[in-house]
């Protein structure tokens, strides 16, 4: 009877252990389930952040044709939400993870372009996380980008600016520059260049130079009057080659910093 009696207690000893094994187990499943989860939701916020950073550059552009044809503010928010919408690469994932998809995002409050001359790209959507037995929840999410409005200049108004530089007077380019400069020191030319981290200059509105390589690390270089961040402080963008011209050589418009 004794024998019989230590049998039973080792086997409910093994009964414990399969019991204490399958919550670890069921635990081990569990955060790796919410890890994998929280990687995809950082996938989510990194697909939307790209085609709201496009959307601003599209529309950055759009703004100058609009402008031309006196059509600014009436075509502006569906050509932005269609743009938005085609920049989106993974809408499968938007649709596992977004309330609505991809037409459950809202530009709403967007400005296209506002009075500060930025497009500014407001977006705001619900994302989802269903994991089965474990937990089931929303959270509401918003954002936005800032871009400087292209409205250029009108035809006619290109000699007036032109003459606004005086006869023999010198000027100053920069590479790719789409203006000229009376001042040499002009902080469009020579940039006050401050490093920052990654996630700060998202927050303030920059978007990612398409001159520079892909970011490597958390911290990124940003200007006082830049709308994009760099990825190296030696960046075309930042370092630019300058060059002295007589001002009646160039047919570009005058600064509007120090070109007036």
């Amino acid at each position: 009877m004794e024998l019989k009696y230590e049998n039973r207690g080792l086997s409910g000893n093994r009964g414990s252990a399969s019991i204490e094994a399958s919550i670890v187990v069921t635990l081990l499943i569990f955060i790796s389930l919410f890890f994998f989860e929280i990687c995809e939701i950082r996938t989510v916020e990194a697909t939307i952040y790209e085609a709201a950073s496009e959307t601003a550059e599209y529309m950055a552009e759009y703004s100058y044709l609009t402008d031309h044809l006196g059509m600014l503010g009436v075509t502006d928010y569906p050509m932005a939400k269609i743009r938005f919408m085609n920049y989106v690469d993974d809408k499968a994932l938007l649709e596992k993870y977004v309330t609505g998809g991809v037409y459950g995002i809202s530009l709403i409050g967007s400005q296209l372009p506002g009075e500060d001359n930025y497009v500014e790209i407001r977006y705001t959507y619900q994302i989802k996380l269903s994991i089965p037995i474990f937990c089931n929840f929303t959270k509401l999410c918003t954002g936005k980008v800032r871009q400087c409005a292209y409205f250029g200049k009108d035809i006619g108004s290109s000699a007036s600016d032109k003459s606004e530089a005086a006869d023999g007077e010198k000027v100053y380019l920069a590479d790719g520059s789409e203006v000229y400069h009376k001042d040499k020191d002009c902080t469009y030319l020579k940039p006050s260049v401050t490093k920052t981290s990654l996630e700060e200059a998202k927050e303030k509105g920059y978007t990612k130079c398409r001159y520079c390589s892909e970011v490597t690390g958390d911290e990124v270089y940003i200007t006082k009057y830049g709308e994009v961040y760099h990825s190296s402080k030696d960046c075309s963008r930042i370092k630019r080659n300058i060059t002295e011209v007589d001002a009646d050589e160039t047919s570009l418009p005058p600064c509007s910093k120090c070109g007036h």
